[in-house]
Formats: C-alpha cells, structure tokens, sequence
C-alpha cells in the first residue's frame, strides 16, 4: 500500500508517433517531434513490456516518465494500460500529447475529459483506460490560407521545413504547459494557454 501511494503522484507524459524512420517528420508524429524539443536532452530507453521508449525526469518535485508508444498509432493503449497497472497512475495524471488536424500548426490546445475527435491513437487509449479522464496537448498540424481558411493535410505527409521550425517555436509553450498542469493543475494550464 505504502508503494501505491508513492506512485498516486507519479506522472506519465505519452507522445503519440509511429515508429520506424519513414514516419519521423510526419504529421501524425508530431507528438514524438515536440517531445523531443519539450524535453531535450532525455534519454529514451527501450521498455519491452510497455513496447515503448521512455525516459525518467523530475517537474515540481514529481517523478515524470515521458513515453513514445512503439506500438503504432491504433495501439498507443496498449503501452499506457502497462504503466497504468504496474504502476498505479492515475487516469488524470496522465497527459497525452498529439496531432490535432483542427489546429492549425503553431497552436496548441489543453483538454481534458473529451472525445477523441477521430484520432485512432486517442480511441486506443480510451479503449485501454476505459476512460477519457486523461489531460490532453492537442498540437496543431493544418495549414492556414491567406483567406483563413483551415487545410487538413495528409496525416501521414511529411512536414515542411518551414512547418518544422515552427513546431520548435512552440516547443518552450509545450515544456511550461506540462509544468503548469503539473504544478498549478490542469484547470490553470487551460486558462493559461487556451486563451
């Protein structure tokens, strides 16, 4: 019991991709592109039971595991149900960071508790938690024409060069909001970066 408690503050960052180096500057592993410039410097290792890579760090005094499924998109549930029984994180300290085809690139949106807006590696983990009660970083991946308009892309296509620097910009925004949730709560993350 005394070890369950000290897990119930414990953390898990999951970046959604796919693996394999065809996929790695795709739209749909822009979840994997902004962990790595949210958090430079960590090293990944390969956990076989969770077939995923992750890397250990510390926010406001809480241990964080920042996690890449290995499992492909559709199976991303499988890696965070392994974390979620072996070491009895919460549902709600579980924060999900993915491609949001509604969102243009350079935006970002917190969320929490809603549905997957179509995105298979959301379903596989609502599937595998049998909840939508995690904290959600929607990264924006769509174009936006002179006139406004908003252009959803292939999700699979290759990012642009200038498209990549633009996900750097907002990397510093993704590091403080996964600080704030941490630290101040997802309420006062939303506030702050939804506005």
């Amino acid at each position: 019991m005394k070890m369950r408690m000290n897990f119930m503050n414990n953390y898990l960052v999951v970046a959604l991709g796919n693996p394999g180096e065809k996929y790695e500057q795709t739209r749909h592993n822009a979840g994997w592109i902004l962990a790595d410039l949210a958090f430079p410097g960590l090293e990944f290792s390969r956990n076989s039971y969770a077939n995923a890579g992750v890397a250990k760090t510390s926010i406001s005094n809480h241990d964080v595991q920042v996690v890449k499924p290995a499992t492909f998109m559709n199976e991303s549930g499988v890696s965070v149900e392994y974390f979620i029984k072996k070491e009895n994180i919460l549902p709600e300290h579980i924060i999900v960071m993915y491609d949001d085809i509604d969102l243009p690139i350079g935006k970002m949106k917190i969320s929490f508790d809603r549905g997957s807006g179509g995105h298979n590696g959301i379903k596989s983990i609502e599937a595998h938690l049998v909840s939508r009660e995690f904290i959600r970083i929607r990264i924006g991946i769509s174009k936006v024409l002179e006139s406004g308009e908003l252009v959803k892309p292939n999700v699979l296509g290759n990012f642009e060069s200038t498209e990549l620097e633009t996900l750097k910009t907002l990397a510093p925004k993704v590091t403080s909001a996964i600080e704030t949730i941490i630290s101040e709560g997802k309420e006062a993350a939303m506030t702050k970066f939804n506005a």
